[in-house]
């Protein structure tokens, strides 16, 4: 069991698609690799959603509008995050240890940054131990030999594995009845949600998707529709910035 700071995180839930059997063996591993009391969430399936599922996907409400339409495996991934915040409530938890199941961790994680990041963690906070290096280090909460644990200006993408507390989850519950985006591009629009989301670099979690049969979101485009994200993406990454950037000078 573990107990620092003023929250308790003694549960790990690892996000798993059923169907994707290539990935169960590596989701064993991550079962005995993880101290902590470890629940397998079957994600929702983007091949099987139905009408009340759907409807949480509601297109261009929030501001920057985001340009994409949604793939299903995208509204599925958000929804199996909403399942894990919803689980945190219900089982009366202080937070958990959310993973997804193509997540590496490396030895050091839980002797050193799943520690560090519980000895800062307080109640409300959500923090990110992406798989790159891409945020600036702008707030540091804590500064160690290149280690750091901050709040971004701009909040990165991906959700391999984050601590969520109670606060964030039911934060997060309440304002996500619809959402237009992916789940992470969502977390980015902070001025919206106003959940204090931290980063932890070096994370030591890699993601190894390649290895247990690839992205199960889907890549396949055709060429405008490569073309049409190439020209779109850079002028709403500038919007979200430019936003960030404001709303951080607010604070």
């Amino acid at each position: 069991m573990s107990s620092y700071g003023k929250v308790k995180i003694n549960d790990c839930f690892i996000i798993h698609l059923e169907t994707a059997i290539k990935r169960t063996n590596h989701v064993n591993y991550l079962k005995k690799k993880i101290p902590q009391k470890v629940s397998v969430i079957p994600a929702v399936d983007g091949k099987k959603l139905n009408k009340e599922e759907l409807r949480y996907y509601k297109p261009n409400i929030l501001c920057p509008t985001y340009p994409f339409k949604l793939k299903a495996a995208e509204i599925a991934t958000f929804l199996s995050h909403r399942v894990c915040w919803q689980k945190i409530i219900d089982d009366g938890l202080d937070g958990a240890l959310i993973i997804e199941d193509d997540v590496r961790i490396d030895n050091a994680f839980f002797s050193y940054h799943f520690e560090k990041a519980l000895n800062e963690i307080r109640a409300g906070d959500f923090i990110r131990f992406p798989i790159s290096d891409r945020e600036s280090v702008k707030i540091p909460f804590v500064s160690n030999h290149n280690k750091y644990i901050f709040i971004p200006v701009v909040i990165g993408l991906g959700m391999q594995a984050q601590i969520v507390t109670k606060d964030a989850a039911y934060s997060l519950l309440r304002i996500t009845q619809n959402f237009d985006r992916p789940v992470d591009t969502y977390l980015q629009l902070k001025w919206i949600h106003e959940v204090k989301i931290l980063t932890a670099l070096p994370s030591g979690i890699s993601e190894i998707s390649n290895r247990l049969g690839g992205s199960l979101i889907g890549n396949k485009k055709s060429l405008y529709e490569k073309f049409f994200r190439e020209i779109i993406r850079p002028i709403y990454k500038v919007k979200v910035y430019f936003i960030s950037l404001f709303y951080a000078l607010k604070l």
